[in-house]
């Protein structure tokens, strides 16, 4: 478990080689797997700094979060964690954070098959309402 404080702050233009790179060291392999292919030009252009936040430990850029709001709920777009920096509570501990914002509006994320963050997101109570061959859709509402 990590013991430094995590903070998260509002993304800007300047974040955009980081949030590409570390978009590439988390989900390139998956994409790969699904499509056969890591695509840049949509990774680059799926860098929004009105809806992404940097997650750093000690002042120190180690993720990002993907949060979009709809009137009758969230959904989560991203949340990438360095690979150095996974497995230590932080992922956890920005969900939480983020399913109290939500209060009693659904939460939303969508994890590609391939992808082992199913496991993450059931753990926090997410439930799949639907599936794919790419993608399981899943959901998490509070009074579950």
């Amino acid at each position: 478990m990590l013991e430094s404080p995590v903070t998260v702050r509002p993304a800007a233009p300047a974040d955009a080689e980081f949030v590409f790179r570390l978009t590439e060291a988390c989900m390139r392999h998956y994409a790969e797997e699904t499509w056969g292919q890591w695509n840049e030009e949509i990774t680059r252009a799926s860098f929004l700094p009105a809806t992404h936040h940097i997650i750093q430990v000690d002042g120190r850029d180690i993720g990002c979060i993907a949060l979009e709001q709809a009137a009758d709920h969230l959904v989560l777009q991203k949340l990438y964690i360095l690979p150095d920096w996974q497995n230590r509570g932080i992922g956890a501990r920005i969900m939480r954070d983020i399913m109290a914002e939500a209060g009693a509006r659904p939460l939303r994320v969508a994890v590609l098959v391939v992808n082992p963050a199913r496991g993450f997101y059931q753990r926090l109570g997410f439930v799949v309402t639907r599936s794919t061959p790419e993608r399981h859709y899943m959901e998490w509402r509070h009074d579950r």
